[in-house]
């Protein structure tokens, strides 16, 4: 009979879980950004077409 270890699960990393929660951060604030401006864009293009 073998004795196997069984796989123990990596130790868990909280500097690398903290550079991923707040590279989603950014991500999701660049996201925003872009559409309040595209939206602003958009109503300043129809306000300036309906004049």
């Amino acid at each position: 009979m073998t004795d196997q270890t069984p796989d123990l699960p990596e130790p868990f990393d909280e500097v690398e879980y903290r550079r991923r929660q707040r590279s989603r951060a950014n991500l999701m604030a660049v996201l925003l950004i872009g559409l309040a401006l595209l939206f602003f864009f958009i109503t300043i293009a129809k306000m300036t077409i309906l004049k």
